[in-house]
């Protein structure tokens, strides 16, 4: 069988434009659904199916594959999954468009409003939705094809909706599908893993692409983490097509990639404190296929229920805003009023007291007889001191008492003895 991986990566139509500044993009897909012409869709053929590897199921095989779904009469295809399990195609067969909630099965996707929202989930973000790169990429699986892309997706949805459990594949039901590589085996069991796994937070019903940028209202200011900023869409990230003045980070300050914004993140827009005010434009494009999630069910038959993932090409664009004041400059400080200092009295100096002169009483040497030329025997006259009797001395603060010579009396000599001659 030829490979429809060129039928489904080559455009159906010229792509269709749709602007989603606001939530239009996610509006209920019965509202904007793509119009087909009269007396289609259409079940394809069974020569038409785009076959994945098949899988074990109670030992027994059990293919897994795209089912084509003409859109017109030119032949235009689009390719679906399965929704039920045991429910044979009626090849061929006039289809419909319904919403989920008419889901004429009985298997969970009728019962479990969650399995319905994982269901589309996967839809939105697997192959071929997105390209075997992307979703490679997403669920960390090097070297993965096509078909083993749609293994995958198959069994998860399987999985979901009839309970199915994934044992592995089986390569020996054909020639074309014979294959013992361990590593295949386990590439296919990883991206089926991730598809079930904690990334899958479900996603309502829609149809087609859709994109939206949900920001902050009012006039934030620099110097905080403007926010939250956050991206809806049916893709896993989107790619920003202006580059932002500042980081875009996350709660707690992480930088994102701008060519890969997570989506359903709470971001923030980290404006520096000195930044001047100013605005920052968000603006992404999102490609995929407008009629991917919509359910076709039998028009006049019971049928397998299909749900569409690849059709006609479409573009969604949003753009939204982020704008901010500058910091306000810091009030002047106030000068503060002089404190006056308590009033403390001038240090008196009292003015230098002069003490009166001390003056001793005057003392009388005994007076002195100088000796004779020729030595003759003297005899001293006693002398008798007068007592001193020293005044008391007041001292002053500061001013040194003068010292006052004490006044001398001279000692009176006596008349020497005449000389006498030999």
């Amino acid at each position: 069988m030829r490979n429809p991986n060129r039928a489904i990566l080559r455009p159906a139509f010229a792509v269709m434009m749709a602007v989603a500044l606001a939530f239009s993009a996610l509006i209920s897909p019965q509202a904007r659904a793509e119009q087909y012409e009269a007396g289609y869709p259409k079940l394809g053929s069974s020569q038409e199916l785009f076959y994945g590897h098949y899988v074990d199921r109670d030992g027994k095989p059990m293919s897994t594959q795209l089912l084509a779904v003409h859109s017109n009469a030119a032949g235009e295809k689009f390719y679906a999954y399965c929704i039920e399990l045991d429910v044979h195609a009626a090849w061929g067969t006039d289809l419909q468009q319904v919403g989920w909630d008419q889901f004429p099965g009985t298997n969970r996707f009728k019962t479990d409003a969650g399995v319905r929202a994982k269901v589309g989930w996967i839809v939105q973000r697997s192959y071929p939705q997105v390209s075997v790169e992307e979703i490679a990429k997403a669920a960390g699986v090097e070297g993965l094809t096509d078909k083993e892309a749609v293994t995958a997706t198959q069994a998860a949805i399987w999985h979901l909706t009839n309970g199915y459990d994934f044992r592995g594949v089986l390569w020996s039901h054909y020639a074309e599908h014979v294959d013992t590589d361990q590593a295949r085996q386990q590439r296919v069991k990883k991206l089926y893993d991730y598809l079930l796994g904690e990334n899958n937070t479900g996603m309502q019903e829609t149809s087609g692409p859709a994109l939206r940028f949900v920001v902050p209202e009012g006039v934030g200011e620099a110097g905080t983490k403007l926010g939250p900023i956050v991206v809806e869409s049916t893709a896993g990230t989107v790619k920003l097509l202006e580059k932002l003045p500042y980081d875009l980070v996350t709660e707690d300050g992480t930088p994102v990639d701008p060519q890969a914004v997570p989506t359903g993140v709470k971001l923030f827009l980290d404006v520096p404190a000195d930044a001047p005010a100013g605005e920052a434009v968000l603006k992404s494009s999102l490609f995929g296929h407008a009629n991917a999630g919509q359910l076709l069910v039998g028009k006049n038959q019971r049928t397998q229920t299909i749900i569409l993932v690849h059709s006609t090409p479409k573009q969604v664009d949003a753009e939204a805003k982020v704008t901010w004041d500058a910091k306000p400059a810091p009030a002047p400080t106030p000068t503060p009023s002089p404190t006056p200092s308590p009033s403390v009295p001038a240090p008196s100096t009292p003015a230098p007291s002069t003490p009166a002169p001390s003056t001793p009483a005057p003392s009388t040497p005994a007076p002195s007889t100088p000796a004779p030329s020729t030595p003759a025997p003297s005899t001293p006259a006693p002398s008798t001191p007068a007592p001193s009797t020293p005044a008391p001395s007041t001292p002053a603060p500061s001013t040194p008492a003068p010292n006052v010579p004490t006044p001398s009396n001279p000692v009176p000599k006596k008349p020497g003895l005449p000389k006498t001659g030999f």
